[in-house]
C-alpha cells in the first residue's frame, strides 16, 4: 500500500524499527515499553487525522504530534540511561 504522505511512510518505518528495539527491554520495564509503543501509534493516528482537517485545525494537531514525538525522545533517554539501549556516534 502506497501512502500519499511521505511522513506516514517514515513513521511506519520508524514503528517497525522501534518495535525491534523495545522487544529487548526487560520485563520489569513494561510501563516504559508500553508508553513508547502506544505513543508512536498515537503519532501515526494523529497524522492520519490531522490530514483530514482544514489548515487552522491541522496546526493544533501538528503541535500535539510534536509533543508526542518529544515524549518518545524522553522515553528513549530513560532507556539509554538505564542501558536498555546503547548509543553509537558515527
Amino acid at each position: 500500500m502506497h501512502e500519499k504522505l511521505a511522513i506516514v511512510n517514515d513513521i511506519k518505518k520508524t514503528i517497525f524499527y522501534l518495535d525491534k528495539i523495545i522487544v529487548n527491554f526487560p520485563r520489569t520495564e513494561k510501563v516504559l515499553k508500553d508508553k513508547i509503543s502506544n505513543t508512536y501509534y498515537e503519532v501515526l493516528e494523529l497524522i492520519y487525522f490531522s490530514n483530514l482537517l482544514d489548515v487552522k485545525e491541522r496546526i493544533i494537531y501538528q503541535k500535539r504530534i510534536i509533543s508526542k514525538i518529544k515524549m518518545i525522545d524522553f522515553y528513549f533517554k530513560i532507556a539509554l540511561d538505564k542501558k536498555y539501549i546503547s548509543y553509537k556516534k558515527y
